[in-house]
């Protein structure tokens, strides 16, 4: 009775099948020996050692795995914070970008490739077939494995700020000169890396230095996730960026005497209701004016959001003109326009109307009740409206600036007409909380519209 032959052993690397005597002894030795060849003749040291071990304590071929970011997240760290240098990091390459995983397992980093997106086309060999059919090398087969450890080199210890670590792990290279049908080979590596900062790695292979010196590839790996937590300074409100123009009527000429605020504001219904900024009218203990038809009207403050810094006045009177709201979101780069009184009547009584566009929807710290615009606000505007050029409808309340002190002295360099609005949907659910609808204008613009809804506010 004849025994039954075995079947041939297979070989399981990266998810490839191949059967094991013929990779180890044909086609591992021979990617070996090409890549050995390459490599020297672009001047790299190489002298690697090919392995067929698919799974050591260092390295496992397997590909169970996370592939994505947020997985590698969920599979370890869930129920804790990375520390240290555990978290995703990022390497660029001329052919692709790299993203793998480290997770702290007693002294050692644990490396995970969750993203390889290295493509490229290499030589297959023969001079005629990389003219007309170059083979491609599609190292994302190496996602979804681990590739090595990191771990603190206590021999070397540290320099400085530096400190010393050592990788210990595997490079893969697809072979693509000995068959139509290229294959992965894993070279055992070993090497030193330097940890230049928190979110920094650099390699100080040799070989990897001849490469960032001829082939302009970085030898550093950055930290990608967790973020780098954003240190957003606290800027006093009392500070010349948040200065606010009513606050400023010490600087009116003709507002010395008798005067503790001055800016503008708008109607909003026909019935005598004015929007403007809270910090306009706070001071001014039931003293509020305002101009109309070139004649002093009061005014009382019938609502207000001290932190939204909107105030909602009512006159007895019935106005013509007031503006009207959209129902569309503002947009970068909208062209709008300003209008109000900037330093007063210092320096006439006539409305003033700047132009310019939304440079971005957030306010200082990321404030998205908020919007940035470049069009020339000055103390005086503080409460004034901004509208769309074209429809006339209202887009934000003129509230506030950085002064060119602030700038120079938090960033080195003097602002630009850096300038914050209040944004309409904000005034929209104020007013409509305060039992007020508003208008939805849809009919041609007219500036008129504008120079008839916008009026002087003071104190008196």
């Amino acid at each position: 009775m004849s025994k039954k032959s075995r079947a041939p052993k297979k070989l399981d690397l990266f998810g490839l099948k191949f059967d094991y005597a013929d990779y180890k002894e044909r086609m591992m030795p021979e990617g070996e020996y090409q890549w050995d060849k390459v490599s020297k003749k672009i001047g790299l040291e190489w002298g690697l050692k090919a392995t067929i071990e698919t799974k050591t304590e260092n390295w496992d071929c397997n590909k169970i795995y996370p592939t994505t970011v947020e997985d590698f997240e969920e599979e370890f760290f869930k129920k804790r914070k990375p520390k240290d240098l555990e978290g995703v990091w990022g390497q660029v390459t001329q052919y692709g970008m790299v993203y793998y995983g480290l997770v702290k397992v007693g002294e050692k980093y644990n490396a995970y490739m969750i993203q390889n997106k290295i493509k490229l086309e290499q030589t297959s060999g023969s001079f005629f077939k990389d003219i007309f059919n170059p083979p491609e090398a599609d190292y994302g087969i190496t996602c979804g494995t681990k590739f090595g450890v990191f771990y603190y080199n206590k021999k070397k210890g540290s320099r400085g700020d530096n400190q010393s670590l050592k990788f210990k792990g595997i490079t893969t290279a697809i072979n693509t000169m000995s068959s139509d049908d290229p294959y992965p080979v894993n070279f055992e590596i070993e090497y030193d890396v330097t940890q230049l900062s928190e979110r920094e790695l650099r390699s100080e292979h040799n070989d990897h230095k001849i490469m960032e010196k001829k082939l302009n590839q970085p030898r550093s790996s950055f930290k990608h996730w967790p973020e780098k937590p954003h240190k957003v300074r606290e800027i006093p409100k009392d500070h010349p960026g948040f200065k606010k123009y009513g606050e400023r009527a010490k600087e009116l000429d003709d507002e010395k005497k008798g005067s503790s605020a001055v800016g503008s504001g708008f109607f909003v219904t026909n019935k005598g209701h004015i929007v403007t900024n809270y910090h306009v009218v706070k001071n001014c203990n039931k003293n509020i004016k305002f101009l109309y038809n070139d004649e002093e009207v009061d005014a009382q403050l019938i609502a207000s959001d001290q932190q939204l810094d909107i105030a909602l006045l009512k006159a007895k009177i019935e106005n013509k003109s007031y503006l009207k709201f959209s129902n569309k979101s503002p947009q970068k780069a909208q062209d709008i326009l300003v209008a109000g009184f900037p330093y007063g009547k210092a320096i006439s009584d006539d409305l003033k109307v700047t132009a310019g566009i939304i440079n971005s929807l957030k306010g200082i710290a990321n404030n998205t009740s908020m919007l940035q615009i470049d069009a020339t606000i000055n103390p005086g505007n503080s409460g004034g409206p901004i509208v769309d050029k074209d429809t006339g409808n209202l887009v934000a309340i003129a509230t506030m600036k950085l002064s060119k002190d602030f700038t120079k002295e938090a960033f080195g360099v003097e602002s630009e007409n850096t300038n914050y609005g209040i944004k309409s949907s904000q005034v929209k659910d104020f007013l409509e909380a305060n039992n007020l609808k508003v208008t939805v204008k849809k009919s041609k613009f007219k500036i008129s519209e504008l120079e008839s809804s916008t009026v002087f506010i003071f104190c008196k």
